[in-house]
């Protein structure tokens, strides 16, 4: 196998399970569609902008939220998808079938149960059997996989190392396999701020920074496919949401298109599709790859890169003076 590396752009597709949008059932259109006057902002948009650059993506849908659409919502989504040639894959927020908001909080038993309903759900909209599973909000753990292991469901991407609530962490950023079952991890950078004078540096803030076009800049997704080549990661993933291009209110009452988060998804497209060092894959697609050459991916580093932004010493003091001005006035000292 060429050495390269593989980006797998994986779309969370689903509404959202907040306390506010939980009993909706009007959010198909606005969080799925992103449909705008005529035109759409949600998956349509992504599958768009991935042909325009002929990659394809993988479609991680949320199966249980069929529960409060009317109707065969959730499976013509399935099924515009599978048309257009791109993956669908299995999302699992249990709280539509079992009331509870993570994997981890159910038992193995009703582990295997959910995910056996949600990959008959795949099957029957689409003919195909799910290979590859993501837990909501990245609420994977041990029996997580053992219940994936008994469904025949060979990949797991759930891992999102520093997260709270991922209780896998099984890895950083390198591929593994755990109980049986190949585990392509959320992929991350660390985001620290930084302050000092020289070579002595302070650290003043460290935050974990997954790959998504909602949480990093385009300088920060392409500085980590090039820092990813360098230090022999070989696969990232390009996280995504079907309403990444959507901005929306906390109580989802008022949608609008977010140009500047698909401007910022095209604009890495066309940098890393012309890099002949980067190949954009599917789950399905990279599952073929691993079973080649399962220690291409194995044996590959777990490094995880740090963005270091310089604080100036009098920023750091300012921003430090309020920090202790506001913990003064939580305990009632006049600050």
């Amino acid at each position: 196998m060429n050495t390269k590396l593989f980006i797998i752009i994986t779309v969370d597709t689903e509404s959202s399970d907040s306390p506010q949008a939980i009993r909706r059932t009007d959010l198909l259109k606005p969080m799925f569609y992103g449909q705008f006057e005529g035109s759409y902002y949600g998956f349509p948009r992504i599958i768009e902008i991935c042909e325009r650059f002929t990659c394809k993506a993988t479609f991680f849908v949320s199966v249980f939220e069929f529960r409060k659409y009317d109707g065969d919502g959730l499976r013509e989504v399935c099924r515009e998808i599978k048309q257009k040639g791109h993956d669908v894959q299995l999302h699992t927020h249990p709280i539509w079938t079992y009331e509870k908001r993570h994997m981890y909080d159910n038992s193995l038993e009703e582990q295997v149960r959910i995910i056996q309903e949600g990959k008959e759900l795949l099957e029957r909209w689409t003919g195909d059997s799910p290979i590859a599973h993501r837990a909501g909000v990245y609420g994977a753990d041990e029996n997580t996989l053992r219940a994936l292991k008994q469904n025949d469901i060979p990949i797991d991407s759930s891992n999102f190392y520093g997260h709270e609530t991922c209780k896998l962490a099984v890895t950083k950023n390198r591929v593994v396999e755990r109980q049986e079952i190949v585990e392509v991890p959320v992929t991350f950078f660390k985001r620290r701020k930084e302050t000092g004078l020289g070579p002595a540096k302070l650290k003043l803030v460290e935050n974990f920074i997954k790959t998504d076009v909602d949480w990093a800049s385009l300088d920060e997704l392409l500085w980590f496919a090039e820092q990813a080549k360098l230090h022999n990661l070989k696969v990232m993933t390009l996280f995504l949401h079907s309403y990444s291009f959507i901005k929306f209110d906390s109580n989802f009452t008022h949608f609008e298109p977010d140009y500047e988060d698909a401007e910022k998804f095209e604009k890495f497209l066309a940098v890393v599709t012309k890099d002949p060092e980067i190949e954009i894959v599917t789950m399905k697609q990279f599952y073929e790859l691993y079973r080649s050459d399962p220690e291409y991916f194995t044996r590959a580093s777990d490094y995880v890169p740090v963005k270091a932004e310089p604080v100036t010493i009098s920023e750091a003091a300012r921003k430090g003076l309020n920090r202790f001005k506001a913990r003064a006035q939580k305990v009632g000292i006049n600050g």
